[in-house]
């Protein structure tokens, strides 16, 4: 009995080609080796152009840090400016509040634009104890002082003198 199941096997390796089997799986590797030597390559390639791009930003970079305090100051800047600008719209926004109030204005449309502060004038039977508040000084309006452009941002002068020198 084993010397049967001996000549089985050895019939089965004799009848197998291990030349046809073997073959593609070396062909198989022999691709992936080359594709990964391409891949290799490739990799080395970008690796060097990736240097060679961070050694030129870094090195621009570093010459603009001169730069990035003015443009740090610049920002500041615009920053104090917007903030004013809110500041001053609060308050023309409060300005316009009081001016309805004075004038009972409730209704936006043109008729009630045009009619209601008339009739608020005719009628003076409504009249509180507490003095409203108005923006009247002496009977005359006076506006609520907004920012001036030149103190954040220089006159034309200065700017045309920068420019020239640029």
């Amino acid at each position: 009995m084993v010397e049967q199941a001996a000549e089985d096997y050895a019939k089965i390796i004799q009848s197998a080609d291990l030349e046809k089997e073997i073959n593609p799986l070396c062909n198989n590797i022999d691709d992936m080796l080359a594709r990964l030597d391409e891949f290799e390559t490739v990799l080395a390639s970008v690796r060097a152009e990736s240097n060679g791009i961070m050694a030129n930003h870094v090195c621009s970079i570093l010459s603009f840090s001169a730069n990035f305090d003015e443009l740090r100051q610049r920002i500041d800047k615009l920053d104090t400016f917007v903030a004013a600008v809110n500041e001053n719209l609060n308050e023309v926004e409060k300005s316009v509040d009081v001016a309805e109030q004075e004038l009972n204005v409730t209704d936006y449309s043109i008729k009630g634009l045009l009619l209601k502060p008339l009739k608020a004038r005719l009628s003076t039977a409504e009249t509180s104890s507490a003095t409203p508040k108005t923006n009247l000084i002496d009977g005359e309006f006076q506006a609520v002082p907004i920012f001036k452009a030149d103190e954040y941002f220089g006159t034309r002068a200065e700017e045309a003198n920068i420019s020239d020198s640029i």
